[in-house]
């Protein structure tokens, strides 16, 4: 039988919820202070909100006939019928706390639904939204993923990402401290990013005990900053045999216990200008996973933990930092 290598969050759902469960995107109509003004209007450099949003979602739709919708595209294709709706537009937690708490909980009333992820950024967590996420995760499951995207001052400023580092650290722990789930998103393979700058932010994050990993190869998409900067010659995106190394050594760095929720992540074919790999998703797995079986490597194996600690770790909805356990509710049969 083939060694399990990195803990995956299609094992972590089944492991926790006892069957089944497939993530559906939504769109919540949210804003990004990196937008609105309040730091800037020119958002991210790499970033274009149309380019991560979900494949079905139309104009006008609301957020319960996406949900609707996607959860009868999903059973339909997968045969599942529980159900993990995802906010990914971008900052969840920027707005009326009031209005996210009754956002999320008409979500959680939908058939199926088991619980709810969302993305926010390291900025927007203040107590008020910290105060429905707590209340919220006492009874269901809330997973809050973070856009840190590195934990490198100065690549952070060349993203104009308007935040720092210690921000990012900083909000993990606030979450942790609440019992709340986080997981990490981190972009792999920017300009001027290097293997030191990544295995380092591996094991800040490993540190930090987040429940969860997101990682992105960085890729140029249409109308944005770094795609200008690329029609310059300013840099040449890395190999897809690059980010696979990268992307090993970050998991080597990484706790066993920690979920990896995506080694790789794409625009639509007609937003991506480079690279071409980067359209290959099951390619660029597939390449990272035969790295990691060539290199006998796993996750958290230079932290000095054995492959065997992937199955004895108990599943990551436990591993929140200060708080133990957190309240699931699994659908009826």
């Amino acid at each position: 039988m083939q060694r399990l290598r990195l803990r995956k969050l299609s094992g972590f759902l089944t492991d926790t919820f006892g069957r089944k469960v497939h993530k559906v995107g939504l769109v919540g109509g949210f804003s990004c202070p990196n937008r609105d003004g309040t730091l800037g209007r020119n958002g991210c450099s790499f970033c274009n909100p149309a380019a991560s949003r979900p494949a079905g979602r139309r104009e006008g739709m609301s957020v319960h006939r996406q949900l609707e919708e996607g959860c009868r595209y999903i059973a339909g294709r997968y045969g599942v019928s529980a159900f993990l709706p995802y906010f990914q537009d971008y900052t969840t937690t920027y707005g009326d706390p009031s209005e996210l708490k009754e956002l999320l909980s008409s979500v959680l009333r939908h058939p199926g639904v088991v619980g709810v992820s969302l993305c926010t950024r390291p900025d927007c967590l203040p107590d008020s939204v910290l105060d429905v996420l707590q209340e919220l995760s006492g009874r269901t499951f809330i997973w809050v993923e973070l856009g840190i995207q590195t934990l490198d001052d100065d690549l952070l400023r060349d993203m104009n990402r308007c935040h720092t580092a210690e921000q990012s650290l900083a909000a993990l722990q606030r979450l942790h401290r609440r019992g709340i789930m986080s997981a990490a998103h981190m972009i792999l393979g920017y300009p001027g990013q290097t293997m030191e700058t990544v295995l380092e932010d591996a094991m800040l994050l490993s540190a930090s005990g987040t429940a969860g990993i997101k990682l992105q190869n960085f890729h140029v998409v249409r109308d944005t900053p770094m795609e200008s900067r690329f029609r310059r010659g300013e840099f040449i995106p890395q190999g897809m045999e690059e980010y696979a190394d990268m992307a090993i050594g970050f998991l080597e760095l990484t706790d066993p216990g920690a979920v990896v929720l995506r080694l790789s992540g794409q625009a639509p074919a007609d937003m991506t200008v480079a690279p071409s790999w980067s359209l290959e998703k099951s390619l660029i797995i597939r390449t990272i996973e035969a790295g990691m079986e060539e290199r006998d490597t796993w996750q958290g194996k230079r932290l000095g933990f054995p492959v065997e600690a992937l199955e004895e770790i108990p599943p990551a909805a436990g591993h929140v930092g200060e708080a133990e356990t957190i309240a699931v509710t699994p659908p009826p049969e």
